[in-house]
């Protein structure tokens, strides 16, 4: 049975915690994944078909990261000391990149994901590096907060806007909203 969590609609992003994925976390990252896969729970199909292509899908979306991100760091987003998200990130030649994030929709639209970048970009900052990250261009909401948070585009196809925020003097942790940098876009990890 699935638990239901009741998220404030204010929040004190003071209150979100980030911790490192345990194996534990596991049936937490499948119903989040669940979450975020409305085009296949819309499929008209027996509900153990779309059961079994979800996991399938998940398992795909685990063996892609572990190929090609192998030193990628897990972690899970929480509230009151329940997962909420997830945030996956791993280094790059002079980045870090945002491999995945995802938020439950329950606690979208609080700042959830927005307060886990910017501490991101407040790190990489430090650390003298830039942070990267890929969205699809059907994901406005996501890339409204990008776009927020400074992300500009660096590489762009049909599908995939790829977004690069600068590290630097000049550059603060928490950017201003740019408006111009980007038109609209979220994950593709979805």
């Amino acid at each position: 049975m699935r638990q239901t969590l009741s998220i404030p609609v204010t929040m004190s992003l003071a209150a979100l915690h980030i911790r490192p994925a345990e194996p534990s976390d596991q049936p937490f990252f499948a119903d989040l994944y669940r979450s975020t896969r409305d085009d296949l729970l819309g499929l008209l199909a027996d509900p153990r078909y779309v059961d079994g292509l979800i996991a399938m899908q998940q398992q795909m979306q685990v063996a892609g990261y572990r190929s090609s991100y192998p030193e990628a760091l897990y972690e899970v987003l929480e509230l009151d000391r329940r997962p909420v998200g997830r945030l996956v990130t791993a280094a790059v030649a002079g980045a870090v990149r945002v491999v995945d994030i995802a938020v439950l929709p329950q606690a979208r639209k609080q700042g959830v994901a927005g307060e886990a970048l910017r501490r991101l970009q407040r790190q990489a900052a430090l650390d003298g590096r830039d942070v990267t990250l890929a969205v699809r261009r059907d994901n406005a909401g996501a890339r409204r907060l990008y776009a927020a948070l400074g992300f500009a585009v660096e590489a762009e196809d049909a599908v995939v806007l790829q977004l690069r925020w600068r590290a630097g003097p000049h550059r603060s942790a928490a950017p201003a909203v740019s408006g111009t940098a980007i038109r609209a876009v979220g994950h593709p990890c979805q």
